[in-house]
């Protein structure tokens, strides 16, 4: 540089301006997708120690004597970690669907080793078509199964108006409003007990309302009679798509929420789909965001329905690039499941379509047609069932107790004479439990 003229330094400049700015271009395309992929990695790398957080906590058994009330030292007790607290579901649209009797038991055997929560459908055609004539064999053989396996039930949805029958009399608003009424007060009062879970009204903020109300009075009026006719029903949700990435707490469907918090309307919990729009590879951050942006509705949230695809069809709107595959929709499901795993305000996550032979969107499904299991049910299966499950044994210390951290949920415990019993560790709880022998 030294040795060059005024001239020739002017020069050398302008061709590194130039052949920076070249780079630059060439980079620029790339640059967003290499700081979401960055930012999306920075976040989960921190599930681990959140879900160690808000998943797990200090359980105490304590073994005493009947006679005296004196603490038992030294006897092995065992724990094995059998269902969780946590809420992961599939529909269960396919239970005995199947051509034989030998793919329903595979499409079973697959549903009750991953799932502890199983939807049932309710669409207003097909559960009471013609008027007055109901069809519950299915219902009522997909409860019995679900009870015999431990699997809470879910029905849905009870209100949705892209489901109407077609001898509905929609010109007549006063009939409607009392056909709906008596359709939820009727279902969740006979089922009471064996379905206390409800998707209560599906996609208010996307659809139209029955019976000519505002969106608040449509929803508020199902969730009070839902709630009437099952006032101790666990969760009354109210359920939409197109949020989570889209929606960071101030769109229509939190603002439709906001005002049923405002009018006291009954209901336990918020409802996400994720399956919408359906081929984005939807980044952690703003899944994220979205999560926080409801978290001032102090109500858990719920992900209602989820199917990422296998099916040969572009990534959109994501740092994530190329087609999806088996491989990109396992990697995709296991990021979103440690993600909303690890937030506190998340209650559930739910498969939509476990089979891809019965899956509403191509390829949706954790197994292939031929019921064998994609790469997304084995890498779901090593979370929930392995990596987030706790099991072991200690003996007792000299006070009679039994001390470790486990994931919130039911426990099979056997104590050293051959007792067995179960205990339900819950968040927040204090989680000590006694055994008197």
């Amino acid at each position: 540089m030294r040795n060059l003229s005024g001239r020739g330094k002017a020069g050398l400049l302008i061709f590194v301006i130039i052949n920076t700015s070249f780079i630059f271009l060439l980079l620029s395309p790339y640059i967003p997708n290499l700081i979401g992929e960055y930012r999306d990695d920075q976040l989960l790398a921190g599930c681990d120690a959140r879900i160690q957080q808000y998943r797990t906590g200090p359980i105490q058994i304590h073994l005493e004597n009947a006679s005296d009330g004196t603490p038992i030292q030294g006897w092995n007790v065992s724990f094995t970690h059998v269902k969780h607290e946590f809420f992961f579901g599939c529909n269960a649209y396919a239970f005995n669907s199947f051509a034989n009797s030998s793919d329903d038991d595979t499409y079973k055997d697959f549903f009750k080793n991953l799932f502890n929560l199983a939807v049932i459908g309710f669409y207003w055609p097909s559960y009471e078509n013609p008027q007055g004539v109901f069809h519950e064999n299915k219902i009522n053989a997909t409860i019995t199964w679900c009870i015999q396996n431990n699997i809470t039930t879910k029905g849905h949805p009870l209100a949705w108006t892209r489901s109407i029958p077609n001898w509905l009399p929609l010109d007549n608003n006063t009939l409607v409003a009392e056909l709906l009424e008596n359709r939820i007060t009727t279902i969740v009062s006979k089922y009471k007990g064996l379905i206390d879970h409800w998707d209560v009204v599906n996609e208010p903020a996307h659809t139209a309302t029955f019976a000519g109300w505002s969106r608040a009075d449509y929803v508020r009026n199902c969730l009070l009679w839902a709630n009437a006719s099952n006032p101790t029903a666990d969760h009354l949700t109210v359920n939409d798509y197109g949020i989570l990435g889209h929606d960071f707490g101030y769109g229509p469907y939190h603002n439709l929420l906001a005002d049923l918090n405002a009018l006291n309307a009954p209901f336990n919990s918020i409802g996400f789909q994720l399956h919408e729009p359906r081929t984005d590879w939807v980044p952690a951050t703003e899944i994220w965001r979205t999560m926080d942006g409801f978290s001032d509705l102090g109500k858990p949230i719920h992900i209602t329905e989820y199917s990422p695809v296998s099916a040969a069809v572009p990534i959109t709107n994501s740092w994530k690039k190329g087609m999806w595959s088996e491989e990109n929709q396992a990697e995709y499901a296991q990021r979103v499941y440690k993600l909303l795993f690890s937030h506190p305000t998340c209650g559930g996550i739910i498969w939509w379509d476990l089979a891809d032979s019965f899956s509403w969107i191509e390829e949706g499904g954790l197994l292939r047609a031929d019921l064998t299991p994609k790469p997304v049910y084995t890498g779901l299966d090593q979370l929930i069932n392995n990596e987030w499950r706790t099991l072991g044994s200690q003996l007792t210390d000299p006070s009679g107790n039994v001390q470790f951290q486990g994931f919130h949920g039911i426990y099979n415990v056997t104590v050293e004479n051959g007792d067995t019993f179960l205990i339900s560790a819950e968040a927040g709880a204090t989680n000590q439990f006694n055994w008197t022998i």
